[in-house]
């Protein structure tokens, strides 16, 4: 193993404080680099295919942040305060083997949001080659992909410092780029054409529109559970793990989709791609494509990052080779080289599924890190899945958990359907992702309470700084 790859950075087991990289401008800046990333101008652009300026703005705002308070409240201080990624904070609540059904979906997400990313990177590159003059046919787009596959394995296996450095470069470029592209929006077109612009694709009933509007802003929002751990473990201070967090991954993550949201209304296309060069002109319009280029692949880094990490729960995979797994985690990603854009038109779906998942799992983690165990976890046990440790339950499975997340993507489901758009009566009243996050919370709370699960995990709940070393002694290979 390459010596660079002993870096705790790179393994399961919990940093301490004095090995994490983030304090307060490098929280901000990676959260920001991470809020820019293109599924934000993704989602602005399925928006803007329901809603007008006014209503759509306002349900991507409210709903970014909505969504990103309800995953990072309980991933975020457990995070920090023990120097875990997210996996591992959900081993109280789901059993040692547990997280196991977690890291599966994890991995679809985290891989599925790279995917699409690189597909706009790909996009993006075939559109400044056709500025620049020369044609192009559609496979530059895969190429593109693969490109954007290659530079970000490089960034990843370089570890957190380099990344560090990428997205304190990268973030006030690209902050430059954004406020000016909305500069251009108001010089070109003004308030009166952006709010008097129709929707691209409305459906038959507008408020049927809007609600999926402000539910495609939570989802989007809860949709960063896949980063929200890695990002809130390697900061110093408990306010960095938090309020960077809401700050940029809830408000301004809405903002970036604003900007999408107008452009995609004004120049009636749902590419974000396609509208930045008529909109800023061929130069400042390649530099913003380079720039968000370049912010893709930091974002996809962080995904990729945040998935190497989880696949070290995996017995086979702890003593792997950094770049070896690394590679293996890129393998999933590979058909977005050969379907690009087919792949790319499951988006809006795929957006809606994340509600369907990480709704239900924030709910189990509110109600297990805040009201059951007080904010106190048993660090070894957590990397202790023999029988008779705390979270081992049945045969290291919690299935009162695993019963409560399904009963929430069932709750999910009923209300609103993302693969068909059908909705439930109850959907004018109550929002899918916000009900897949209450129901399961109270189902866990009951179930864990009745069934006696939670006393039967309350072994000695909360360990030291010193203990944490100890844990790196004992379990060298995590």
């Amino acid at each position: 193993m390459d010596h660079s790859e002993q870096s705790p950075a790179f393994g399961r087991l919990p940093l301490l404080p004095e090995e994490r990289e983030f304090g307060f401008f490098g929280a901000h800046t990676a959260s920001f680099a991470y809020a820019i990333a293109t599924w934000c101008f993704l989602t602005g652009s399925y928006v803007a295919q329901l809603a007008n300026a006014i209503d759509g703005m306002i349900c991507i705002i409210a709903g970014s942040i909505i969504g990103v308070f309800i995953t990072t409240m309980p991933l975020s201080l457990a995070s920090h305060r023990y120097g875990l990624e997210q996996m591992d904070c959900c081993a109280p609540a789901f059993g040692t083997k547990g997280i196991k059904i977690i890291l599966l979906f994890f991995l679809i997400n985290m891989l599925g949001w790279s995917g699409l990313i690189l597909v706009m990177f790909g996009n993006g590159l075939s559109n400044i080659i056709e500025a620049l003059g020369y044609q192009v046919g559609d496979w530059i787009v895969g190429a593109g992909v693969a490109l954007g596959l290659w530079l970000s394995y490089l960034l990843v296996t370089r570890g957190m410092r380099w990344l560090n450095i990428a997205t304190s470069i990268i973030t006030p470029c690209m902050a430059i780029v954004i406020f000016y592209m909305f500069y251009l929006l108001f010089r070109d077109y003004g308030w009166a054409e952006i709010s008097a612009a129709k929707p691209l694709d409305p459906g038959p009933d507008p408020l049927t529109d809007y609600l999926i509007c402000v539910e495609l802003g939570i989802a989007g929002g809860i949709s960063w559970f896949g980063g929200i751990g890695f990002l809130a473990r390697n900061t110093r201070r408990r306010r960095n793990a938090v309020y960077p967090e809401l700050l940029q991954l809830g408000f301004m993550m809405g903002v970036v989709c604003t900007i999408a949201l107008f452009s995609a209304l004004v120049i009636q296309s749902d590419d974000p791609t396609e509208w930045m060069i008529p909109l800023a002109g061929i130069y400042w319009g390649l530099a913003a494509l380079v720039f968000i280029a370049l912010a893709n692949i930091t974002s996809t880094a962080v995904s990729l990052f945040a998935s190497g990490l989880a696949m070290r729960h995996l017995p086979i995979f702890r003593s792997t080779s950094w770049r070896v797994l690394i590679l293996i985690v890129i393998l999933p990603c590979v058909p977005f080289i050969f379907w690009p854009h087919q792949l790319y038109d499951l988006g809006d779906a795929f957006l809606a599924f994340n509600g369907t998942l990480y709704g239900p799992i924030s709910g189990i983690l509110i109600a297990d890190y805040f009201f059951l165990r007080k904010q106190k976890y048993n660090l070894w046990a957590i990397f202790d899945d023999t029988p008779g440790s705390s979270y081992h339950y049945t045969r290291g499975i919690n299935w009162i958990a695993i019963a409560s997340l399904i009963a929430g993507q069932i709750t999910y489901i009923v209300l609103y359907n993302p693969g068909t758009g059908a909705t439930h009566e109850l959907f004018y009243y109550v929002n899918p992702s916000v009900a897949a996050t209450l129901v399961p919370a109270l189902a866990y709370m009951v179930g864990m309470k009745t069934l006696g699960a939670f006393e039967r995990s309350l072994i000695e709940m909360d360990r030291s700084a010193a203990d944490n070393r100890g844990l790196r002694i004992a379990n060298p290979n995590i």
